[in-house]
């Protein structure tokens, strides 16, 4: 039975400070960020509408949560359970109560700020009470609307005065919003489980490892406390990797299932699913995911696990060690050390990562299954060495950063001032610009200076903060008194002519080549003895092309699935490029029915696109790439000079010297706006999370 009521903001805060109203172990953590929290409080200000709310009414002993506490505790009798709007609600009341609201492990609480002249609400920086224009909503509510107003010391006669009380009322009726709320009344907790999961997937609040995590703990009441018990006692922690319950469940799907999606526990099938297949599969993935930790940090010497560009990777290594557990020969895992480093290289599981996982995971089961999940790469990028130009731009996000750890920790590098060892038992570590930040941004623009400063090739690994004369001193001056042997082990080019300041461009094109030869002689040790690099100048372009074919197809699959979800396909323009491809799929089939399943995604169907195919679709759908290419012209310009070379060398055909300089001025420019596009996004990331800790 489900009863539709109005409820006022300040009744279900009332409800929450009592504990009339928690959350149940279905539930998911609070991970909203500083921006949604003052939209929120600005939508409610502004009197737009802010959704619906689903509560669930029972008598039963459950595992509940308070809003915006992580611990759980039995609540008894009549309990009120916070099914949709925990995020919503958890905000409010935290705010309005003077709470802390804080996001996980965030270090700092989120409070927002209003400005009592404009009405308008921001983040709250570190210095907003000096400023009186604005003020804590947090504090806000806590005192009350009459002591603010009082504490402004405002002109009670002057118009303006009128306002801004006008203003905090406004704010204060903030607590008489009415949330229609759906009442759930006498079901059960698998049927409540259902209706969570189906009100949550079709919209983007929860993820699917959240909708999957809500159907486990319909039949398995207690799981939720216990991975978070595990989590508080895992191993990784010491290595900076933080566990979340996202990928325990995945973990879980992958030893159940041996696929990657979360399909067989969100939709049917469930009765095939038992509390003993859980819990079994539960204590499987705790055993390989610490042998997985154990492997990265003294195997792959990958010691801090916060620098991992993607925690997938640690998926199909708890598949691998569950499958062979104390097994695994020496060559095996030595081709396992060679896949990580590759994976995180190439960017493995960007993208569409349950497709590529579910790749892995299936090459797992051949005769050769390391060998296989390496091909599964190589068929994307190709078998070819690192170029210089691949770290040309950078930066510490990038999975080269820790690539030149790993090579510093083989090489026994030590700390440049202290001669402290780098990554001793996975000790702190920090980055030092060997040019420093202010020498180059009073030879650059300020801008370009720190950006050029913060490249990765200007980038080394202290164990601590150098002594102050270091961080301004040019590097022609300092790195004389420094010994050459510490200098080798983070690969600095010995040559003290580049050193100098007017220098810095030589000096950096250096290092990058020196990073890259010595990421591709470790590559090879890691390899066959008769594996061979595309060395011809035509063999390493055609791979450059490859790789560039693969990016254009991952970006568009990226942007169109944002964009329209699950219909990408069917909207995708042009029309005719659209229906070529269904062609050649329905073909494949006929001809090869054994892969039917294997062109369900929508990267997998753009794969059977001609490369002349895909400037159309972005060409189509511009308003979607613009932020990428900037300019149509230029991007379909310089592609057809890639496009060009690559049908030539297809075909087998002679390049004209003109044809090649075009393409590789083609290629320069594309991976240019691709990897400009990613760096902003990355870019985007780091700052939301400087609001979140603000």
């Amino acid at each position: 039975m489900i009863q539709t009521e109005y409820r006022s903001i300040e009744s279900l805060i009332a409800a929450i400070k009592d504990e009339k109203l928690v959350l149940p172990e279905l539930q998911r953590q609070y991970v909203w960020k500083g921006r949604q929290v003052r939209d929120l409080f600005d939508s409610l200000y502004r009197e737009y509408p802010s959704g619906q709310l689903l509560i669930w009414d029972t008598d039963e002993i459950l595992l509940s949560r308070q809003a915006g506490v992580n611990g759980i505790y039995l609540k008894q009798n009549h309990a009120q359970l916070l099914l949709d709007g925990q995020q919503r609600l958890t905000s409010l009341a935290n705010i309005m109560l003077g709470r802390p609201l804080k996001v996980r492990d965030a270090q700092n609480p989120i409070d927002i700020a209003f400005n009592v002249y404009t009405g308008n609400f921001k983040i709250a920086p570190s210095n907003y009470k000096l400023q009186q224009n604005w003020i804590s909503i947090s504090d806000f509510f806590v005192k009350g609307a009459m002591t603010t107003y009082a504490h402004l010391g405002l002109d009670l006669k002057s118009t303006e005065a009128q306002n801004v009380y006008d203003r905090l009322n406004k704010l204060d009726n903030i607590k008489k919003y009415q949330y229609n709320v759906n009442v759930l009344q006498h079901m059960s907790y698998q049927e409540v489980t259902h209706i969570f999961v189906r009100t949550n997937s079709g919209g983007t609040k929860l993820g699917n490892a959240d909708l999957a995590l809500a159907q486990v703990s319909s039949y398995w009441q207690g799981a939720t406390q216990l991975f978070e018990e595990y989590q508080h006692t895992f191993i990784g922690k010491q290595f900076g990797f933080k566990l979340d319950s996202g990928l325990i469940i995945r973990a879980i799907v992958v030893l159940l299932s041996g696929q990657s999606r979360f399909n067989q526990l969100i939709r049917g099938g469930r009765e095939q699913v038992t509390i003993e297949k859980l819990q079994d599969a539960w204590e499987k993935v705790k055993k390989a995911l610490d042998r997985s930790i154990d492997f990265l940090v003294h195997n792959c010497l990958i010691d801090r696990l916060e620098m991992l560009s993607t925690r997938t990777l640690i998926i199909p290594l708890i598949a691998f060690f569950d499958r062979y557990e104390n097994h695994a020969s020496d060559s095996m895992l030595r081709d396992l050390q060679r896949w990580v480093y590759l994976a995180l290289i190439r960017a493995r599981y960007s993208g569409s990562s349950e497709t590529a996982l579910d790749q892995d995971l299936n090459a797992l089961a051949k005769e050769q299954p390391v060998q296989a999940m390496i091909q599964n790469i190589e068929d994307v990028v190709g078998n070819r060495p690192i170029t210089e130009r691949e770290i040309q731009g950078q930066l510490k996000n990038s999975p080269f950063l820790l690539m030149s750890y790993v090579l510093a920790r083989r090489a026994h590098a030590q700390d440049w001032f202290n001669g402290m060892a780098i990554g001793n038992n996975g000790q702190d570590y920090q980055l030092h610009h060997i040019f420093p930040k202010k020498l180059l941004t009073k030879t650059y623009k300020s801008n370009d200076g720190s950006k050029a400063a913060s490249q990765l090739a200007n980038l080394i690994f202290v164990s601590t903060t150098p002594p102050n004369e270091y961080l301004v001193e040019a590097p022609d001056s300092y790195l004389l008194k420094i010994d050459k042997q510490r200098l080798k082990a983070q690969e600095i080019p010995l040559d003290e002519v580049l050193w100098k300041l007017n220098h810095f461009d030589d000096f950096m094109k250096q290092r990058r080549t020196q990073l890259a030869n010595g990421i591709n002689q470790l590559l090879l040790m890691l390899s066959d003895e008769n594996t061979v690099w595309a060395d011809t100048p035509v063999e390493m372009l055609e791979a450059q092309i490859d790789h560039l074919e693969y990016q254009f197809r991952l970006l568009i699959a990226t942007r169109l699935e944002e964009e329209h979800g699950e219909k990408a396909w069917e909207l995708l323009k042009p029309d005719d490029v659209r229906k070529s491809v269904e062609k050649l799929i329905t073909q494949r089939k006929v001809n090869k029915p054994f892969e039917a399943d294997k062109f369900g995604t929508l990267l997998e169907k753009l794969s059977f696109c001609l490369f002349s195919q895909y400037p159309k679709i972005i060409k189509e759908n511009w308003s979607l790439f613009e932020d990428v290419f900037q300019k149509q012209l230029n991007m379909e310009q310089y592609t057809q000079y890639v496009i060009n070379v690559r049908n030539a060398i297809k075909h087998g055909n002679d390049i004209n010297p003109a044809d090649l300089a075009s393409a590789n001025a083609g290629l320069l420019w594309l991976n240019g706006c691709l990897d400009y596009a990613k760096l902003r996004e990355d870019a985007e990331d780091e700052d939301e999370e400087e609001i979140v800790s603000a």
